[in-house]
């Protein structure tokens, strides 16, 4: 049987406590100082002896001691009305927003862009970039509204452990095991953590919103979490080689194929001697340009049969090269970015939750043990929910980083590493993809 140390009731393998009580009761503090004269001061110690021994023998009844005793006496103390969130709320009945839900909702809603009827390659290619773009972000804004909730639950459980200091060191104070300088320290950390919390609050809110507003329902519960990454052997998006993405790539990109079409449309009619000539007036005015200073050259036109054909046909297949370089330059940026968002997510979630779990555990035997004081045990469980933060901050930008590498594979204009869902941006036909 453990005897009653003073300590906070907090398990860093459950959900935090609320509040602390029977921890520092009277009869703990007058024991210590009582001086038996007379049998009123005998009689007195007894009922403080009977005191103690019930207390512990109520801590007994538990496998760990104060932690678990005060985990089932949650149920019996009210909750901190500070800690209820104040705009993020959810029908616990409500049908849960999966990703393909989230797909086949904002579709439904823009059925018009499915029906369009696309006659020329023009509208094709105008109808195809609006549904891309509808779909990335899309997703991303289900990933983003996810990852919020996730975080928001996980700032929860720092802001419930800063409240049990706070009560913990409010009856310290009181009983005078504390200066009220030491208290005014807890009550801050406890503001920040509360602080933190209400930013959460809003920050799920507002994603949760933003998300509902693009499938036009709020009819929905969403999920607690984002999955964890799936292993690199599964990302046939890293493992598939470059310029076989990069030839994929570009047979889906619906404007490359227009302006490639146009462009050999137009070589085919010039000819090659009209182009060979063109090429060689060209590489004049490179190879002069060295000398280029108060004006730059103008193509001498008469020295070439000069047409309409041949000014297209110039235009646009240095269209289609500068496309070219610049999806194969998107692949490579979304490949690595991928690949690093993977790693570092990978790395918290097999690393750094192994060693703080390893921490956890032994900071929990030696507490039991009395080797170490409730605040050390709360700082350290305190530390292993701030790595449960980074954990569902790299996972979501993990998953954003797929998303974006899977639309560019599909032919969307690549949004780039940090990019916003429903930005401006990641929502533009003419971004710098196309």
């Amino acid at each position: 049987m453990r005897l009653i140390d003073i300590r906070s009731a907090w398990t860093p393998l459950g959900p935090l406590l609320l509040s602390i009580s029977a921890l520092l009761t009277p009869g703990l503090f007058s024991m210590a100082h009582s001086q038996p004269a007379n049998a009123s001061v005998r009689t007195s110690q007894a009922a403080d002896s009977h005191t103690w021994r019930n207390a512990n023998n109520e801590v007994g009844r538990y496998a760990r001691g104060h932690i678990d005793l005060l985990k089932a006496e949650r149920g019996r103390v009210e909750r901190d009305p500070n800690l209820t969130f104040s705009a993020f709320k959810e029908d616990a009945a409500a049908p849960e927003l999966s990703e393909q839900a989230a797909r086949k909702a904002v579709l439904s809603l823009h059925a018009d862009l499915l029906s369009t009827q696309a006659i020329s390659s023009v509208e094709h290619y105008t109808r195809d970039t609006q549904l891309l773009s509808l779909l990335q972000t899309t997703q991303k804004l289900w990933i983003e509204a996810v990852s919020a909730k996730e975080q928001l639950n996980i700032q929860l459980r720092l802001t419930e452990a800063a409240s049990v200091s706070l009560e913990l060191a409010k009856r310290m104070e009181k009983v005078g095991n504390w200066g009220r300088n030491r208290l005014v320290e807890v009550e801050i950390s406890y503001q920040s953590a509360r602080n933190q919390l209400l930013l959460a609050d809003q920050a799920a809110f507002n994603s949760r919103q933003t998300l509902f507003k693009q499938l036009g329902s709020e009819q929905w519960r969403l999920p607690d979490a984002l999955p964890k990454p799936m292993s690199q052997s599964g990302l046939s998006e890293l493992l598939t080689p470059l310029d076989q993405q990069q030839t994929e790539r570009l047979a889906r990109h619906p404007q490359f194929s227009l302006v490639e079409k146009e462009a050999q449309y137009y070589e085919k009619i010039v000819g090659p001697t009209m182009l060979e000539q063109w090429r060689q007036q060209l590489d004049h005015l490179i190879d002069a340009s060295t000398s280029w200073t108060g004006a730059i050259p103008m193509l001498d036109r008469t020295k070439i049969l000069w047409n309409h054909d041949l000014d297209k046909a110039i235009k646009t297949r240095a269209e289609a090269l500068r496309m070219r370089i610049q999806s194969k330059s998107d692949l490579l940026q979304a490949r690595e970015h991928l690949r690093a968002t993977h790693t570092q997510a990978s790395d918290i979630l097999s690393t750094l939750q192994k060693l703080y779990g390893s921490a956890e555990e032994e900071a929990l035997m030696r507490y039991n043990g009395m080797f170490i004081s409730t605040w050390e045990l709360i700082a350290k469980a305190q530390a292993k929910m701030q790595a449960e933060l980074a954990v569902a901050q790299a996972k979501r930008s993990f998953w954003v980083a797929l998303a974006d590498m899977r639309a560019l594979l599909a032919g969307a204009p690549y949004a780039g590493p940090g990019s916003n869902a429903g930005s401006p941006d990641s929502n533009s036909s003419s971004s710098k993809g196309h």
